[in-house]
């Protein structure tokens, strides 16, 4: 009796040990896939942003003004635009500059513009070099202006910025595996002498790992549902302490990101399992005692 409840008690333990490994690792996992996600969205953010100044001739009548936004507003790299006249540029110069410089010219040298906000996946260097060289052919633009050096710099570091997130995703992955992979097997290591002796009365191999396959199922659940609740205990205080953090993190971004951490917990713990019974499965009689 006594060592009937000892073993259940030492069971349950190795459980929780279990569970608490798996949930632990899936959160670092978690936490680093929220910054990938994050920095997903900063960058489409950033590349939504990007404007395109369409200025336009001066004498230009408004029925081939309000055609020109039309056109410009079906085409594919569209994300929306907006008119700017002359008097309305001249005013938001005269707050920057802090001064009023028609008094000194007498007139109003700006022309009227469009300014044109891109789709995100349009908003890279090759694709702006085409868009402006199409624009500047219609005869009723003058000129077309965008700072390409945010564009390059957009591209160029988050280019880098994304291989350096991934390379410590892999990284911090395969030790998620290991972890996981080893926390499992010590859980099993008290049960190998039954996993062989089921072997050698003649149970197939589907039979012994089932049992261990449904529990590693649970496990895996119950480490995924544990991460995902530190996570959300996590952004809630970055909401509460850096409120920008989460400024682009939308339901969707949260969504993806708990999924995925819930596969993975799944699919890290049933393959361990299988894995690690399948080794003893494999082992002789003196092996076991020496595992």
């Amino acid at each position: 009796m006594n060592n009937e409840r000892y073993f259940k008690a030492r069971t349950r333990s190795s459980n929780v040990s279990t569970i608490i490994g798996i949930a632990l690792v899936l959160f670092m996992l978690g936490v680093l896939g929220f910054l990938v996600l994050n920095a997903q969205a900063l960058e489409r953010y950033f590349r939504e942003n990007v404007r395109v100044e369409v200025f336009l001739k001066r004498d230009l009548k408004e029925v081939d003004l309000m055609q020109f936004r039309k056109e410009l507003d079906n085409e594919p790299f569209t994300k929306e635009t907006r008119y700017v006249t002359a008097d309305e540029a001249a005013e938001l110069l005269k707050k920057d500059l802090g001064e009023d410089f028609l008094g000194v010219l007498g007139s109003n040298p700006l022309l009227p513009s469009v300014e044109l906000n891109l789709g995100p996946t349009y908003a890279v260097p090759d694709s702006l070099k085409w868009i402006v060289a199409h624009l500047k052919q219609d005869r009723r633009v003058e000129e077309v202006a965008y700072n390409a050096a945010v564009v390059e710099n957009i591209d160029t570091n988050m280019g880098k910025l994304t291989l350096i997130v991934l390379g410590f995703t892999a990284l911090l992955l395969i030790i998620a595996i290991a972890l996981i992979n080893n926390t499992i097997r010590l859980a099993i290591y008290s049960k190998r002498f039954l996993i062989r002796t089921m072997h050698l009365v003649g149970a197939t191999q589907w039979f012994i790992k089932r049992p261990f396959l449904g529990q590693s199922l649970w496990q895996g659940i119950l480490g995924a549902l544990l991460a995902i609740g530190l996570l959300v205990g996590l952004l809630q205080l970055a909401q509460h302490y850096m409120p920008d953090l989460l400024a682009f993190t939308d339901a969707l971004t949260l969504a993806i990101l708990f999924a995925g951490v819930l596969v993975l917990g799944l699919l890290i713990s049933l393959a361990s399992t299988w894995f690690a019974v399948g080794r003893y499965l494999r082992m002789n009689s003196e092996d076991l005692h020496w595992s």
